[in-house]
């Protein structure tokens, strides 16, 4: 179940019955992310162009067959086509919800449920965002932004998804209430058997424990749901509040180790 409140946030409540917010991004910062995107989009444009300027130079010299000009003139048509429809969709697929231009100004684009955005949805956002754009400069999608609570587009309620502000919070600088936990030496076992949006649900729980009402029963809550999934028993699966905040920072240090490069390279 999700809501939004007149201070522009967007909360969530999980299936656990825990609740937290984002900060909805506002159009002039989804307007900056979109002019760093573009300049960068124009970049590539200016490389591709030198590179064929050199390239028509050279088999100037050379009488190619019909066909292979043919070939080098849809090849042409479709690098502009990737460049123009499928950067976005590439960069948030790959950075998970983010293109450069989010990233530098920390906006990324989620589910309305709250979840990561999936593949479908970054392709099914951006093909509106043709329609967006009309007559020119995003201008359906401006007036589209203007008329909801939470500056969505055609693209985002066509896809169900939400640009929001994320706040950079690392896992050694979350408050503290309980006794800190030894670091892991190993992978827990089970943690193959959960998904980024375990560990997401996870951290955002974990950021914003300081403001959740019975913050320590929806730990202890989570931390054996997550348990129950790794498959682990009684004897480790956790019985108090304290234990459930060692495992749950525990279990998310696990998990990004085991997605960070040199792991998948000794794996």
């Amino acid at each position: 179940m999700t809501e939004t409140t007149p201070s522009d946030r967007f909360v969530v409540e999980t299936p656990e019955n825990i609740r937290f917010g984002y900060d909805v991004a506002d159009i002039g910062s989804r307007f900056l992310a979109i002019f760093v995107d573009s300049l960068i989009q124009g970049a590539l444009y200016i490389i591709m162009f030198f590179t064929l300027a050199v390239l028509a130079n050279q088999l100037t010299r050379i009488e190619l067959p019909r066909p292979i000009n043919d070939a080098l003139a849809v090849l042409v048509v479709v690098a502009l086509f990737l460049i123009q429809f499928g950067y976005f969709p590439f960069f948030e697929i790959v950075l998970n919800g983010q293109t450069p231009g989010k990233r530098v100004f920390g906006l990324r684009v989620i589910k309305d449920n709250g979840y990561p955005l999936s593949p479908l949805d970054s392709i099914i956002r951006n093909l509106i965002r043709i329609i967006d754009f009309f007559p020119f400069a995003y201008g359906v999608g401006l007036v589209t932004m203007f008329l909801n609570a939470r500056a969505k587009r055609l693209g985002d309620f066509a896809a169900g998804t939400l640009v929001v502000k994320m706040r950079q919070v690392r896992l050694q600088d979350l408050p503290r209430t309980h006794a800190p936990a030894a670091a892991p030496t190993l992978i827990p076992p089970g943690i193959a058997q959960l998904g980024e949006a375990d560990i997401t649900l996870v951290e955002a729980f974990l950021q914003r424990q300081a403001s959740l009402v019975n913050r320590d029963a929806l730990a202890l809550q989570l931390a054996q749901r997550l348990a129950a999934k790794m498959g682990l028993g009684a004897a480790t699966t956790p019985q108090s509040s304290a234990e459930a905040y060692t495992f749950l920072q525990n279990t998310v240090a696990a998990f990004r180790r085991t997605r960070a490069p040199s792991s998948r390279a000794a794996l």
